[in-house]
């Protein structure tokens, strides 16, 4: 008689199909489409590194427009990564990861996953791996943010248990300036999921989610910090080491 274990949450195995379907990620989303504008705005050439690539569809965007890797420490979404973005390198171990190699780096929603001694290790190889002055895109859930005001404990942010380090947008800026990067500009996305109350969701969303759509549509960061449901950085790695 064989017995089936859950994997533990925030485990590499947990990171399974499952996982994807059941946030909603597990495909190509209009927001991929904002990041890649950010990118090319505000980071600038490649090669990239989407490092938390997930199954691939940002990397697969990013590679569009300069050579693109991807870092993963989920096999499920390494190999689903290759599958989507074929011909571009996903790498499994920081080690793995060449160093001086990238001009650009994106995170989106991954430093939310780690621990504060794993995120250490990982600003470090980020410093490691981009060029002098390189230049990264930062994503992660703000629960001192408008969009956590609205929607109360029901928060979007909250209902992922791999989520274990939600921090506050200023003190995320603490820990990415304490690392040695440079905060060369900061955000928010805005307001987009609607509803946050009992109106019908176009409702809700004539209220609260315009500045984010016209943020989306313009492919710039002018939302204040805190105004929306994630904080948004760029960063610039140290000129020197």
């Amino acid at each position: 008689m064989s017995t089936e274990f859950e994997p533990v949450a925030g485990s590499p195995d947990h990171y399974d199909a499952d996982y994807y379907d059941n946030n909603g990620q597990a495909g190509d989303r209009p927001a991929l489409r904002w990041y890649v504008r950010m990118v090319r705005r505000y980071v600038g050439q490649g090669p990239y590194l989407d490092f938390g690539c997930g199954t691939g569809h940002l990397l697969r965007r990013l590679a569009a427009h300069g050579p693109a890797s991807g870092f993963e420490i989920s096999a499920y979404s390494a190999r689903m990564a290759r599958e989507t973005a074929p011909g571009c390198d996903v790498h499994t171990t920081l080690d793995a990861i060449p160093g001086g190699a990238f001009r650009g780096l994106t995170a989106v929603h991954v430093l939310e996953h780690l621990d504060d001694e794993t995120v250490a290790a990982v600003l470090a190889c980020w410093r490691r791996v981009l060029v002098p002055g390189g230049r990264a895109l930062v994503v992660m859930p703000d629960p001192a943010g408008k969009g956590r005001a609205l929607a109360g404990d029901g928060w979007n942010g909250y209902r992922d248990p791999t989520h274990v380090n939600l921090k506050p947008h200023g003190e995320w800026r603490t820990v990415l300036a304490d690392a040695g990067f440079t905060v060369v500009r900061e955000g928010s996305d805005g307001l987009w999921n609607v509803p946050y109350g009992k109106l019908p969701k176009l409702v809700d969303a004539g209220l609260h989610a315009v500045p984010a759509l016209a943020q989306f549509l313009a492919g710039r960061l002018f939302l204040r910090p805190g105004s929306g449901e994630s904080s948004v950085f760029v960063l610039e790695a140290p000129a020197s080491s």
